[in-house]
Parts: structure tokens; C-alpha cells; sequence
């Protein structure tokens, strides 16, 4: 069983599997990573109960970690944590980091047992400097 689970949730779903697949290669396989982006059909958006499959897709985890893009996805991952069942919402949360970088962050799962230090690198991500 992995650790930690991340949940990546973009308005795109290919901007989502993207990123799952360069998480995927930082990643050591100790950290379970499922890409939860697009609407249905394949539409431009997101969808709460796409991002609560791929929670509960994770579940066997003893921490979530969920990245999201834009204003609208970060409501939706807020309402699949409302519809998930109450034990396992207390093992989800909600990173306040940049997509890309905060997620390439959590493989630090990888490394580190503790949750608070995965966060606290996600968190961190977003004061690199690109220049």
C-alpha cells in the first residue's frame, strides 16, 4: 500500500494526464498518482464525481493529496470531498499549490513519511523562481 495518493484535477483532461505522466516520472511507484481532469465527454471543465473516483480510486492510502488548477476545480474537488464517506475525507487534502510545481513536490512522498513535509514542499514550489 502507498502512503500517499495524488489526485491531479485540471479543467483538461489531457493537461491532467500530462501531468500524470511527468509525476509519474519523478515518482518511485510508492506514490500513487490518478489523473481526475476534463468534464464528461471529454469536455473542457471538471467534474465532482470524476475527482471522487479517482479519490476513492486512492483510498487505500493513508494520505490524499489533491493539486488543482483554476477556481472551478478547486470547487469541485470541495464537493467530492463532501460526497466521499466521512473516514475517508479526513485522509484528503486539498494542497494550496501551483499545479505542475506543487505536484512534483508531493512525489517528496517518495522521500518523507510525513504529510505536513509534502505540503510544506508543494506549498514551497510556488516561490521558484524561473529566471
Amino acid at each position: 500500500m502507498a502512503k500517499f495518493g495524488v489526485v491531479l484535477v485540471s479543467h483538461s483532461e489531457y493537461i491532467a494526464k500530462g501531468l500524470k505522466e511527468l509525476v509519474d516520472e519523478m515518482n518511485d511507484g510508492s506514490v500513487q498518482v490518478v489523473a481526475a481532469g476534463g468534464a464528461d465527454g471529454g469536455r473542457i471543465g471538471t467534474s465532482a464525481i470524476k475527482i471522487q473516483g479517482a479519490i476513492e480510486s486512492v483510498e487505500d492510502c493513508d494520505h490524499i493529496l489533491i493539486y488543482a488548477d483554476l477556481g472551478s476545480s478547486i470547487l469541485s474537488a470541495e464537493t467530492a470531498i463532501d460526497l466521499i464517506d466521512e473516514d475517508l475525507a479526513e485522509k484528503v487534502q486539498l494542497v494550496d499549490a501551483p499545479i505542475v510545481e506543487g505536484a512534483l513536490a508531493g512525489v517528496e512522498g517518495t522521500i518523507s513519511d510525513d504529510v505536513a513535509d509534502v505540503i510544506k514542499a508543494s506549498e514551497d514550489a510556488r516561490n521558484v523562481h524561473k529566471n
